[in-house]
């Protein structure tokens, strides 16, 4: 090993200054987790920030938390594979503002609540506060699997042709990776990096470091763009063309066929349920809006999280229109082995392909930078958020008081650090996963499946006002059996459909990925709202304190 020079071992890939621009930004967000763990003194401080946070940063931490590497990284898959149906649901976007600022922001910020879940107590009853902390702590633990797996496969893939090499050269043949342990090792990083800067400056370091992640995240796809746009010669006319005429038909508006998975209505569908669940009723969501000192910089966080998502989406969507189009040009830099861009094996991995080979040193670092960025900033959300969870809904409801502050804030930093270790582990177990979907229907199918139904029940809770704890435990228990049924349907149907029909005929009853989270919110609200009729209501105090009429109405604006 020791007659091979670095200049050899990176010709072919990476530079030592890319790794060095990671490097910098890994140390970079871990200093700002210890500067900023030296102002907490409660669990306020640690979970809301004091409720003093800018509205800014509360915006830009928003978008930069729900865009996971499922997304970055999918979004340009699903272009490639699939065409502009995902795309065109951005259209979506400007309803769900209207709702988020007219209807869920006030709403919640009249409450002071530091985990969204209080509310469901507020409002039914203990029984729905479980059922509500259950069906987010598997949401989000999944989803904080599947993104530090994702990440770390895609993150493993642009560097295993020579970090792993560098490392086994520097080291005098000391330490050496093959495949499979330089993914796990670059998992277990990706775990051990997030997890120690949330444990040390909780939501103020989640936050300040998620405003460095957005801006990292959206210069990573702008200078994808302007390289591709270099290298082919063509510009955003040219790639629109691509995906909607000459690699993709435009897909069709409507279908009454609820299998049909690329139709407008039900993209748009999808993104507007998906939004308005999770921002009426996911933590990871809301604590941006506690994090706000009143509903005006609450509002202002939400216009500056969904205009930052509607831009995000536009340059994913350019980014794999571009790449189709590259790659279309220049079929000998694909991987041996795929036939084209349009292989649906590779579609969700040429991003990370083209930033290893495609693009100048040091923006290959910069936007391997903004991969990591991503993860870190759900990772470190999505373990911030949980332990509030853990802590509010379940420790101090259930469990022993602790005496003073600083012992709870001492217990919120071991929670923070066993959830970092969990999640770090499931990441590692999704590895034995079985594969063939890509990153956009995984996530619907696997743990999205569950945000309607508990979007659902705070929508019961905020809007019917007949309805008691009864019937919306019932309805969140059967919507979100129903969508886990949804979700895995084509695996259930499909040894059935070959045993009756012998062909895919009984595939139809399999709805789109993009209609899981509408139908299993409409399930959930219908249930709700039937039960409602035949069980005891609430009492007259919830009606009056925890309605949208009753909050909006009867109770005056926190300042």
């Amino acid at each position: 090993m020791r007659d091979l020079n670095l200049p050899v071992l990176f010709a072919a890939g990476l530079q030592p200054v890319d790794y060095a621009v990671v490097f910098v930004y890994m140390v970079g967000m871990i200093g700002i987790g210890w500067w900023l763990s030296r102002k907490q003194v409660s669990l306020e401080d640690f979970f809301v920030g004091g409720h003093s946070m800018p509205w800014m940063a509360t915006g830009l931490s928003l978008i930069a938390t729900l865009m996971s590497t499922l997304s970055y990284l999918g979004t340009p898959g699903e272009m490639i594979k699939h065409g502009v149906a995902q795309f065109i649901g951005i259209l979506a976007l400007p309803f769900v503002f209207i709702v988020v600022w007219k209807l869920w922001v006030p709403f919640f910020m009249r409450l002071g609540l530091t985990s969204a879940y209080e509310y469901l107590e507020m409002r039914f009853g203990p029984m729905a506060r479980l059922v509500g902390v259950t069906l987010y702590l598997y949401l989000r633990f999944l989803w904080m699997g599947a993104i530090i797996y994702s990440a770390s496969l895609a993150l493993a893939l642009i560097t295993q042709d020579t970090a792993p090499t560098a490392i086994s050269y520097l080291t005098g043949g000391l330490i050496q990776f093959g495949p499979e342990s330089w993914f796990k090792f670059v998992l277990i990083m990706t775990g051990v990096v997030s997890t120690f800067y949330t444990m040390m400056g909780g939501i103020c370091a989640v936050i300040w470091t998620d405003v460095i992640q957005m801006i990292v995240l959206l210069l990573g796809a702008i200078a994808t763009l302007i390289v591709v746009a270099v290298e082919t010669g063509t510009g955003p006319a040219a790639w629109w063309t691509e995906v909607t005429r000459d690699s993709h038909p435009i897909p069709p508006l409507f279908s009454w066929n609820l299998a049909e998975r690329n139709t407008i209505v039900w993209s748009l569908c999808g993104i507007f349920f998906w939004h308005i669940c999770t921002h009426a009723s996911d933590q990871v969501a809301l604590q941006r809006y506690f994090s706000n000192p009143d509903v005006r910089a609450a509002r202002k966080t939400a216009l500056v999280g969904i205009g930052t998502d509607i831009t995000m989406q536009i340059l994913l969507g350019m980014v794999g229109a571009s790449l189709l189009v590259y790659y279309l040009q220049r079929p000998g830099e694909l991987p041996p082995g795929v036939t084209g861009p349009l292989d649906p094996a590779f579609t969700d991995k040429i991003f990370p392909h083209f930033i290893n080979h495609g693009l100048p040193v040091g923006v290959s670092g910069f936007v391997i930078a903004a991969i990591f960025a991503v993860a870190q900033s759900s990772i470190d959300s999505g373990i911030n958020a949980t332990t509030s969870v853990i802590m509010v809904d379940l420790v101090k409801r259930y469990g022993t008081t602790v005496r003073d502050e600083k012992g709870e804030l001492r217990l919120a930093k071991i929670l923070t650090l066993v959830i970092g270790v969990v999640v770090t582990v499931m990441g590692l177990l999704l590895s034995f996963a079985p594969k063939g979907y890509n990153l956009i229907d995984l996530q619907l199918k696997s743990f999205n499946c569950v945000l309607g139904p508990l979007g659902a029940m705070f929508m019961a809770g905020i809007l019917l006002r007949h309805v008691g704890q009864t019937p919306v435990v019932i309805a969140g228990i059967l919507g979100a059996a129903s969508g886990l049924l949804f979700g895995f349907m084509d695996i259930l149907l499909t040894p059935l459909a070959q045993a009756v029909t012998g062909d895919k005929t009984l595939m139809v009853l399999c709805p789109s990925p993009f209609m899981i989270i509408p139908l299993s919110w409409l399930v959930t609200f219908v249930v709700a709202a039937v039960l409602g009729g035949f069980f005891p209501g609430p009492s007259l105090d919830q009606v009056r304190r925890f309605t949208w009429a009753g909050i909006f109405y009867g109770s005056k604006e926190r300042v």
